[in-house]
């Protein structure tokens, strides 16, 4: 399509001018010119700073300032590919961007005896404990490792890898009924929204301690770290996410590797309830790449409220307690392959 095109299509939608049009504004032409004190102009420049100002007020509200212009488009459909400069509002304002950024893509789930792959960088705060085992699969101990895992298509097999280690560990033994992400459990999940929510309720009532918001915070979280879900999908899970009470956004947001998103965050209990003196607070929040929408890592961020004893009382509020950033994804034939 050329700009000839997109004019034309653009000037279609427009009621054109007819007679009483131009009599009413030459009459208000005739009526103008009189004789009246000059008053100093607004420099044009002004108007067009006004102008662009209101755009791009329009755009961070949502509107449809004009018509998808894609070589495929239909006059009269389609919105604006949101610019990632432009600042989110809210949980819902990124739910509607990733969205429409998901509407064109197609699904590609692997077949039952291939597998997904994803590397994951992981970063624990210094001032915490190490941990007395090595991270699934062997490897390093300590406050900075990778992890490679694979989830075969069919939900059957799951395999880790280490960092530093050529062993890969397997768990076989069939598909977890408790608390599933593999890609035929992701398949089954419904892309409506609400639909989805009560699914997810559903799927968390008899599998975990968590109630409401926080349950189903927790199975979107294991979803979208574990299960690496395609676009449409992810896009509705955001949308769930939008949906609960307590859930805020970070314009801007740094993973383990430095890369910068934005933040989807919900803050928790995590004291011990039995305990009066611990009132241990975390931020859980995950990182979208702005203009993808895709996941670029989750992390735990410590709040207060540890009691003295509690190795988080080492930590400082605002503090990450863990970060995990995915670096590497795709769909090999045998859990070992990498894309």
């Amino acid at each position: 399509m050329n700009d000839l095109d997109i004019v034309r299509d653009l000037r279609s939608q427009v009621r054109q001018t007819d007679e009483r049009d131009l009599h009413g504004a030459r009459s208000r032409l005739l009526a103008s010119m009189v004789t009246a004190p000059r008053t100093r102009t607004v420099p044009r420049a002004v108007f067009r700073v006004a102008a662009a100002g209101a755009l791009a007020l329009a755009i961070s509200a949502g509107v449809t300032v004009v018509q998808n212009l894609g070589p495929d488009a239909t006059p009269g459909t389609g919105t604006v590919s949101v610019p990632a400069w432009v600042p989110v509002a809210n949980a819902e304002v990124l739910a509607k961007r990733a969205t429409a950024a998901a509407a064109g893509q197609e699904d590609v789930y692997p077949r039952a005896d291939q597998w997904i792959y994803v590397k994951r960088d992981v970063t624990t705060s210094p001032k915490l404990p190490k941990p007395d085992v090595a991270p699934l699969g062997g490897g390093q101990t300590g406050s900075h490792y990778t992890m490679e895992m694979w989830i075969r298509g069919d939900g059957k097999e799951r395999a880790w890898r280490g960092e530093g280690s050529e062993t890969i560990t397997r768990i076989r033994g069939g598909k977890d009924p408790a608390r599933r992400y593999d890609p035929d459990y992701l398949r089954s999940l419904p892309l409506e929204p609400s639909a989805l929510l009560e699914r997810l309720k559903k799927d968390t009532e008899d599998v975990t301690p968590l109630r409401g918001a926080q349950a189903v915070f927790s199975q979107v979280s294991l979803i979208l770290q574990q299960g690496a879900p395609q676009a449409r999908l992810r896009a509705a899970l955001y949308t769930v996410l939008s949906q609960l009470d307590g859930v805020g956004v970070d314009q801007k947001v740094r993973d383990s590797v430095g890369r910068e998103g934005i933040g989807i965050y919900r803050d928790e209990d995590q004291g011990d309830t039995a305990d009066p003196e611990d009132h241990t607070k975390w931020r859980r929040e995950f990182i979208v790449d702005p203009e993808s929408y895709a996941l670029l890592g989750v992390r735990s961020v410590y709040l207060g409220g540890a009691k003295p004893s509690s190795p988080f009382a080492k930590l400082t509020p605002g503090e990450d307690v863990t970060s995990v950033s995915q670096v590497a994804y795709g769909i090999v034939d045998r859990a070992g392959d990498v894309p």
